[in-house]
């Protein structure tokens, strides 16, 4: 018998390499280290950014793991980078390139019409079986992921599509919901923690450092000051996700399964029969690099992070799912919940069961 074993992205090296190639380029054009600027130089900026760069990303991260549409995405931030760092009286020389860029952009922009299309067309029996599901329980993440995964397996932008909308859902119009479960024992994990003054002072502390920066980088650089405003932005989006996902998701178990959503952008949905053992958790406080590989950690974000709880293992590897259809497998998890002897009965039980 034989089996593939994918190794795992080398991403400290992919990130020393790629912040040698942006800040190298930077520093050759946009100060006087180097003196004038030769004839034909851009061409190796952009075969830097272009092709050593994606190539770099190709090998390092999304080779036998990821699907190629990232690299999509990889060559447009190159063309970004490009216009960004190379000056203009250089870039206008190449008449070519926004061509080439509006080719590009063209196409990824028919992929995502293609994949909208396709979601639209679907959108009635999607929204059937949604409601089907919520109606046993209102954990919103878990409900949109499976009807899409019923209906668009292995689709990787869907995926996508359903991080985005799954955030904005959270962040922006889930404040009035309460937590409804019709189907299934739930437990929260979250109230005996700080976590809701962790991600209050994350997003305060982004909503001020956005303001001083703009205005700062603007005069600058205008474009630069509007990409970190709208990155910004995003992050007290996705903050906000986090911690309106916690307070709607506790733990979820059923007859059959045990569903572990820790706030918004990690979960896992584990069977029963692969529960190997619960039990109280006595090892270190801090896991090693190492054990962090195959470790879940359903943990939320303390102000002072106590020892976890409990500890289960299971007969054989599982995923946790994280944003945009990434997903990592683990063959063990750690966690807290508010009511722990409930908890550790119950599973206890199901599992004699």
């Amino acid at each position: 018998m034989t089996s593939s074993v994918v190794k795992k992205p080398r991403i400290l090296p992919y990130v020393v390499l790629a912040s040698l190639i942006l800040l190298s380029n930077y520093i050759f054009y946009r100060t006087s280290v180097f003196g004038p600027v030769p004839e034909g130089a851009v061409i190796g900026s952009l075969l830097d950014l272009l092709i050593i760069l994606p190539l770099m990303t190709y090998f390092l991260i999304i080779r036998k793991r990821y699907s190629l549409k990232y690299l999509g995405i990889v060559i447009l931030a190159g063309f970004a980078a490009a216009y960004l760092i190379v000056p203009q009286q250089h870039l206008s020389k190449y008449s070519f390139l926004p061509y080439l860029l509006m080719m590009s952009e063209g196409a990824f922009l028919l992929f995502e019409l293609y994949i909208a299309f396709t979601v639209i067309t679907m959108l009635p029996k999607l929204l059937k079986e949604y409601k089907k599901l919520a109606k046993k329980n209102s954990i919103f993440l878990f409900n949109i992921r499976t009807v899409v995964d019923n209906n668009l397996p292995g689709n990787t932008a869907a995926k996508v599509l359903v991080s985005e909308f799954s955030m904005f859902h959270y962040s922006l119009f889930s404040w009035k919901k309460k937590l409804n479960i019709e189907h299934g024992q739930p437990f929260t994990y979250h109230k005996k923690t700080s976590v809701n003054a962790v991600y209050i002072m994350i997003i305060h502390a982004i909503a001020i450092e956005s303001i001083g920066l703009h205005y700062f980088l603007h005069s600058w650089n205008s474009n630069v000051s509007y990409i970190l405003l709208f990155l910004n932005i995003y992050a007290i989006l996705f903050f906000l996700a986090e911690l309106q996902a916690t307070r709607l998701t506790p733990f979820l178990l059923t007859e059959d399964h045990l569903l572990l959503q820790t706030g918004f952008s990690k979960s896992m949905h584990l069977p029963l029969s692969k529960i190997n053992e619960i039990k109280y958790y006595d090892g270190p406080e801090k896991f090693s690099r190492k054990e962090q590989t195959d470790l879940y950690d359903a943990r939320v974000p303390d102000l002072i992070q106590e020892k976890p709880m409990f500890e289960i293992t299971i007969n054989e590897p599982h995923d946790v799912h994280f944003m945009y259809g990434l997903k990592r497998k683990v063959n063990r998890i750690v966690l807290n919940v508010d009511a722990p002897d409930v908890f550790y009965n119950e599973i206890k039980r199901s599992l004699q069961e």
